[in-house]
């Protein structure tokens, strides 16, 4: 694979070079930027467009690069630092792709600020914080933006790729990475079924209250389960009081994320919100997957998915909001629990015989 830093300039001081020049064999670029399920997303499309005869270059940012680099579907890497060109410069950016490529295909705003309607936020860049307006959809009425959102995010993306409905958004670990996490099970898990445990997502929404409770009931109601949590270095605040627990292994903050998605093909069940974890084993029948669902409907996101169980909330009106929370400010939140009012709407009880019966 080749892999071609953008380097640091003006936007018009760009040259083709910059960019690997044009190129000889017919090749597309696929433009997408943002978190590690984004980028599964789009890697849906990529062996479709090498069996339309394209040689694939995808332009991403630094995330991208960790998910992509061994994606054997992915022939070139464009790679630009996270933030290192200004949003409202992006356009102007992507007009130096012109004569480039054969095919240019833009995935930024696909799903979110079309079938996820985005709110006012803040971006942090270097020369300071940017507000960056969001979209006029926000203040509608629910039922308007259900009518206008409630498409699968798949289908939408494949339909702009121009490639058929067949999706796989799977994750391609190293041999050495996939060694590594089968020893490291084997040595640390000694019992017979092992349960990854995805605390929380990118949003206030996907922070389920239930982990606890979950959990809890497991190790006193089995002994052939343990727990794996994993998470950002914030859901550590979520692991405390399980730190001695031997069949409760916490890694938020500690492992890199291809090694949470290596090991995820290992489990025998994985339970979380709607997050990149999830996403890279959606069409992976093996591993069982429950599934919290949040601003998302089950059309959204996990129409799909094989073996999965998708969890949509009960008692919450505001729920599928398909809106881009960014703090409780916009997010409606249970008074009881003190989470989001979709999240906490999914009963310890349904989860608990989900997983349970699935253990297999």
């Amino acid at each position: 694979m080749k892999i071609i830093k953008v380097p640091e300039k003006e936007i018009s001081d760009f040259t083709p070079e910059d960019f690997g020049g044009i190129r000889k064999e017919k090749t597309v670029c696929v433009i997408r930027y943002g978190a590690f399920g984004d980028i599964l997303q789009t890697s849906s499309v990529l062996p479709l467009l090498q069996k339309q005869g394209y040689r694939v270059c995808v332009n991403t940012n630094e995330t991208g690069k960790d998910i992509l680099r061994s994606n054997p579907y992915v022939d070139e890497l464009l790679v630009q630092r996270t933030n290192q060109i200004y949003p409202d410069k992006l356009d102007d950016y992507w007009a130096h792709f012109d004569g480039l490529f054969d095919k240019v295909i833009q995935f930024s705003e696909s799903v979110e600020g079309t079938l996820l309607v985005v709110g006012d936020r803040t971006v942090q860049l270097e020369q300071g914080p940017v507000l960056i307006p969001g979209d006029e959809k926000f203040k509608w009425d629910k039922e308007d933006i259900h009518a206008q959102c409630n498409v699968n995010y798949m289908e939408r993306m494949h339909d702009i790729a121009g490639v058929e409905h067949e999706f796989d958004t799977s994750f391609y670990p190293t041999k050495k990475e996939e060694s590594r996490m089968r020893d490291w099970k084997k040595k640390k898990v000694k019992t017979k079924h092992l349960v990854m445990n995805v605390l929380s997502g990118s949003s206030v929404h996907k922070v389920w209250p239930g982990n606890d409770a979950l959990m809890a009931r497991f190790l006193d109601m089995r002994r052939d389960v343990t727990f794996i949590t994993v998470g950002d270095y914030a859901c550590k605040l979520l692991e405390q009081g399980w730190e001695k627990e031997s069949r409760v292994i916490t890694t938020s903050g500690e492992w890199p994320i291809r090694d949470v998605l290596a090991l995820a093909k290992l489990c025998n069940v994985i339970v979380g919100p709607e997050t990149g974890v999830l996403n890279s084993v959606s069409n992976y029948s093996r591993v069982h997957k429950s599934l919290f669902l949040s601003h998302s409907s089950k059309e959204n996101l996990s129409k799909h998915w094989n073996n999965t169980t998708t969890f949509e909330p009960f008692e919450a009106e505001c729920y599928p909001c398909h809106k881009m929370h960014h703090g409780f400010d916009t997010c409606v939140r249970d008074k009881e629990t003190g989470g989001a009012l979709c999240a906490s709407k999914i009963p310890v009880g349904k989860v608990y015989m989900d997983i349970a019966k699935n253990l297999k």
